[in-house]
Formats: structure tokens, sequence, C-alpha cells
């Protein structure tokens, strides 16, 4: 696999975009995550990452994040002023650092390595980002299978029963919050996201304090590679004149789900601070004309109906991305009138487990439905 330094803004742009279509609607915004790769860039900071199997066994790895979700800041002056709230201290990579040192003094240890905590083009260039700021490599993988989560408990870690705490959570303000224990994961990511809501906010975390030899043994390697294949697949397909969104079905051995156009969204103003959470509905175009396509997102989408019935959920994926460039947004940036394509590939099979199902299916997300993998949906419906 080896180690892998990007050599100029189109690489970055490359593996941006790679990193936004693997995280199937969540990970962050594209364009921030890709200004904090191009800011380091342009000041002579080597952008990469390395294979996992390149560092020592003792070495103390931790996992990287920000929590968010539709608004990154709100909150009127007043209430703000009212809470001491005047100037931000940290931008969303300032406050992941600060999250970082806060972690190491609390616990007496030096992190070596960052591990993305999940795929995404602001999740994994922050983690970047923060590495460069301490002087430690990030490694190629992440602990969601090579795609972004919306919850703490869908973690490898977390749900291979691996202790949580202790956790870091900082605040755009400086707040400085140390979580040593909690009663349940579901717990941990309720005061995460509380934090969010009571700081009006994204807050930059990190938990999942590791030596590497037991942080390999639970990451997805190579997921950081894979990203930046694909971005580059994208972008060549485009340049050539072939149907760039044709190439990334084949980049990630997928499958073409719909194609539409977007003719009703809605999105929940509640928690926004803390999740995206909605739907689109689509009206089939060419080949799918006649047809109906619905999703829902928690960040990510997780569950879809084809004409009404069930269709491809959680935990395989789904990504939506513009129809004729074939480029990635986040969920909650699409509107009425575009015009998309909807992509579907297998889940890293970790979650295709029952106890990967218990924290990532459909009935997790609280809709009465059986997960049934995506390739058994396509083979059913003869797509």
């Amino acid at each position: 696999m080896g180690d892998t330094v990007l050599r100029n803004q189109q690489e970055c742009e490359d593996f941006t975009r790679g990193l936004c279509f693997e995280a199937t609607g969540g990970g962050g915004d594209p364009r921030l995550g890709l200004r904090i790769l191009l800011d380091r860039f342009e000041v002579g900071q080597p952008i990469g990452w390395v294979d996992p199997a390149s560092l020592s066994d003792d070495a103390w790895t931790v996992m990287t994040c920000g929590i968010g979700g539709r608004l990154d800041q709100g909150g009127t002056a007043e209430e703000l002023a009212a809470l001491g709230c005047l100037e931000d201290k940290y931008d969303e990579m300032g406050a992941t650092v600060a999250a970082v040192r806060a972690l190491q003094e609390s616990e007496g240890v030096r992190v070596e390595a960052i591990v993305p905590g999940e795929t995404g083009a602001l999740a994994v260039n922050i983690a970047i980002a923060v590495g460069l700021e301490l002087g430690v490599p990030v490694v190629d993988g992440d602990y969601a299978g090579g795609r972004a989560v919306p919850e703490v408990d869908q973690g490898i870690p977390e749900f291979r029963g691996v202790p949580f705490c202790p956790m870091a959570l900082v605040t755009r303000w400086g707040d400085v919050v140390i979580v040593k224990e909690t009663v349940s994961l579901a717990m941990a990511d309720r005061i995460s996201r509380m934090m969010t809501l009571a700081s009006y906010g994204a807050v930059g975390a990190c938990w999942d304090l590791l030596p590497m030899k037991q942080a390999r043994g639970l990451l997805v390697d190579g997921t950081l590679s894979k990203a930046f294949h694909l971005g580059k697949v994208i972008r060549e397909a485009r340049e050539k004149g072939a149907d760039p969104v044709a190439e990334a079905v084949k980049a990630v051995d997928g499958w073409l789900l719909f194609e539409g156009e977007i003719t009703a969204t809605e999105i929940a103003d509640e928690q926004s601070y803390a999740f995206g959470v909605g739907t689109h509905e689509l009206e089939g175009l060419g080949s799918f004309e006649g047809h109906a396509f619905k999703v829902w997102y928690k960040n990510e989408y997780h569950v879809s109906w084809l004409d009404g019935n069930p269709f491809v959920s959680s935990p395989d994926s789904m990504v939506i991305v513009d129809l004729e460039p074939g480029e990635p947004a986040l969920s909650f940036d699409f509107s009425v009138g575009d015009r998309v394509a909807v992509v579907g590939r297998r889940a890293w099979e970790g979650f295709r487990s029952q106890e990967g199902l218990d924290v990532f299916g459909p009935r997790h997300f609280g809709f009465d439905l059986d997960y049934v993998p995506i390739e058994d949906k396509i083979e059913e419906l003869g797509l």
C-alpha cells in the first residue's frame, strides 16, 4: 500500500472529491475540506498519509472527528453575549487540535498517529491538518468501513466492544470537556450532540485512544488511497468525454440505482446543529422514466424506496451525485430541480454482521424494515 503525498492542487481536488463520494452524503463540507488542504499545501506542508503497517505497535493513536449537523454556527448576538460567547477561539480544525492536546494532557500520553473516524471530505482533511499541526502522521484507513456514519456507536471500535472513553470535546468558543466515563455509547453520542446544541455549532472531538497494534486490528485500511483513486477516475472521465457516473460505478464495484430530477426535498429543523436530517424525492429520467425514488438521510443516506417499496438501506451505501459531471455533495446541499444519479455499493462486511446491523441497520434508525443486502435487491428487481 505504501505512503502517499499529494503533489499538486489537482491531486488535492481529486482526493477531496473521492472522500466526498465515499462519505455517502455526510463527512463534512468538501469546499471547506479542500480549502483546509490547499492552505497547507500553499505553505509547503506535505499533504498525505501513511501505511498503518509502517508504525510501531506501541505508538499511541487517537481518532479525530468533527461533530455537527446541517448548521455549522448559529445563535443570535443576544443569546451568545448572554453566554459570554463573544469571539470564536477556534475553527473546527483548531478545536480538534485542542481536543487532542487536552486528551494527551488528561491521560499522560503522547499521540503518535491520527486515525480518521470516518471517510469524509472534511473529516479526513481535518485529520490531516491536525496531524500536521501536531507533527504526527495520518494513517491510510478509518474506523467506519470507508464511509461516513452519523453516530458514535457506529464506529468499528465501539460496536466491537472497545472501551470508548476517555473522550475530549472542544467548542469553537474554547470550552473543553473530558468525558472519563459514560453509562452507554448512546449517552456518549447524546453528550457530544448536546455540546453542539449548547455551543451553537460544530465541536472538535477525539476518542479511541489506542496503541497502534490494537488500532491496526480494528480499522479498515486503504480507504484514503481508494478515495484518491476514485476522485481521479471521475475527473479523468470528464476530461475524456466519458460518463463519470458510469466510471465511478465501476471504480467502487457498485450499481447505478437511479437517475432523476429532485422534485421535493424536506429538511428537519430540529437538532440541526447536531445532525442534518431530511428526505429527497426524485422522478426518473432516461431509462428510469416513469419511476420514483425517495431517500431518507441523517447526515448520510440510510433508507430508500423505489416506487414506494423499500429499496436499499444502510449499512450499504447510497451516493447522490450531479448527473452530468458526477460531482458528489452533502446530502442537504441538493435542491429541487437538481438532476442527479444515485449510486449504490456493498457495505464493509463487518457492518453486515448482526452486531453491525444492530447499530446500523434500518431498524436502528426507527424504520420497521429488515435489512436486505443491496445485491439481493438488485437481483430481485432485475436492475
